[in-house]
């Protein structure tokens, strides 16, 4: 026994010289290579996370914004998402749950500010207050909502204009954009728009990140520092919610890793217990390991709602419907939205190319963990029962009236009001995708040194 005591301590103070050799010797070749001109041939979205550069006073500033890029977070480690057959308790909206107690609303916004600068986090500032800041920001959107101005729908009048921050809510038609944003909804078609939007950035030279699990980024915020050009996606609700299922509900991905797992019906999850915010359960928590934050990775209900308006977090009682008018306000300040159902059209699809510059658009994505979920569902074919649909469409429709009101405007195949790719509002060739890969894995390797002294 003391042998092997003397052997493992032996073998446990040689890892870390073997850990720091090797990290010296990556760092050395980096910076050998970087000497050179590297022809970039691939480039994963996840190589580049949006939240790299915020501050803790900008994660803190959640709670006015409503925005949690933070994917360093993530316990699990989907890079997610994508179905190539598109084919394929209730939330109510009851405004009696939401009653906010009289107070200034312009105070309570400073008195949030002055919170947020000192770094006191969102655990600490009351549910009454998350509620009236919520309250403000949702007034300027029924104003237009009564008016009849709200903006177009992005889906089918997509724009190269620009909502700066600090700017009153005015666009700008002639800022030049230096990044592009993908809000990456699950199973929703997003890992082949991921590997489209790599390729449109890679022609032009433009920065571009994604946000995936984590609340919606919102144009003209604080967190657009490099005058952002953003794009999200729709998928039918109910289409997108079995997918899911199938995907990472049915049986967990982790679970179908282990070589010695053999999916079957009976030790398969039912698509009937699939009827939570959560997926299989009600969410519960939205801690992260951080922060009180909004995060969510499985969803069966309202799942755009959750994902874009980020107001889900039990705890601060957001009414439903209020997390909806969030959502859509968000959706309609961004640039594009890509309908998923709509690339059986070929017209539409030459559309969105022809907006962007960039042949492509219907190359396929390789989600994570797709072709185990296939190879598990192809085995077991799911059966959707007539009474099953009819249930999450009853608990999905919220989200239904969201796709609706965003892609309802395309019926009809007319896309004559997308325009075509206008490179003059972009700072093309301001990023080189090259060097970015290389300081990424230089920046890992003095990690992995610093780790090891």
């Amino acid at each position: 026994m003391v042998g092997a005591q003397l052997q493992l301590s032996e073998q446990s103070s040689f890892r870390p010289k073997v850990g720091l050799l090797a990290a010296v010797l990556i760092l050395g070749i980096l910076s050998y290579i970087s000497l050179f001109s590297v022809e970039f041939t691939s480039l994963q979205l996840n190589s580049i996370k949006p939240s790299d550069e915020l501050t803790p006073q900008q994660q803190q500033a959640i709670l006015l914004d409503y925005q949690f890029p933070n994917i360093d977070d993530i316990d699990d480690k989907y890079h997610d998402d994508d179905d190539d057959n598109i084919d394929d308790t209730t939330n109510e909206l009851n405004d009696d749950q939401y009653e906010p107690k009289e107070q200034n609303t312009t105070e309570t916004i400073k008195s949030l500010q002055l919170q947020i600068s000192e770094g006191i986090i969102s655990n600490t500032i009351p549910i009454t207050q998350i509620n009236q800041a919520i309250l403000h920001r949702n007034q300027e959107f029924q104003k237009a909502k009564e008016n009849n101005t709200l903006p177009s729908s992005p889906a089918c009048h997509p724009h190269f204009n620009h909502l700066p921050p600090n700017n009153g809510g005015q666009w700008n038609n002639t800022t030049k954009f230096k990044r592009i944003l993908f809000y990456h909804a699950r199973k929703a078609g997003g890992s082949s728009m991921n590997k489209y939007l790599v390729k449109v950035a890679q022609a032009y030279g433009i920065k571009i990140e994604w946000i995936e699990w984590n609340a919606m980024e919102e144009p003209g915020t604080q967190f657009d520092k490099e005058d952002t050009f953003y794009v999200t996606h729709l998928r039918e609700p109910i289409a997108r919610s079995i997918s899911h299922f199938q995907y990472n509900g049915r049986w967990p991905c982790k679970t179908l890793q282990h070589r010695e797992f053999e999916p079957t019906e009976e030790n398969a999850y039912k698509l009937e217990s699939w009827n939570e915010t959560q997926g299989h359960e009600a969410k519960k928590t939205c801690h992260t390991r951080k922060n009180d934050v909004f995060r969510l990775g499985d969803c069966a209900v309202n799942c755009y709602t959750q994902w874009f308006g980020g107001l889900s977090c039990p705890r601060w009682e957001v009414p439903v419907q209020q997390q909806y008018e969030v959502a859509m306000s968000k959706l309609l300040k961004y640039n594009m939205i890509i309908v998923i159902d709509k690339l059986r059209d070929p017209k539409y699809v030459q559309a969105i190319e022809n907006f962007f510059g960039v042949e492509g658009l219907l190359e396929r994505g390789v989600p994570y963990c797709e072709r185990m979920s296939h190879k598990a569902n192809e085995k077991n074919p799911l059966a959707v029962k007539d009474e099953t649909r009819a249930r999450l469409t009853e608990l999905n429709r919220v989200d239904l009236k969201l796709y609706h009101e965003i892609s309802d405007c395309l019926e009809g195949g007319n896309y004559e009001d997308i325009p075509k790719w206008d490179g003059s509002r972009f700072v093309l060739d301001s990023f080189n995708f090259t060097q970015a890969k290389i300081d990424r894995q230089k920046a890992k390797a003095q990690k992995a040194m610093r780790s090891g002294e």
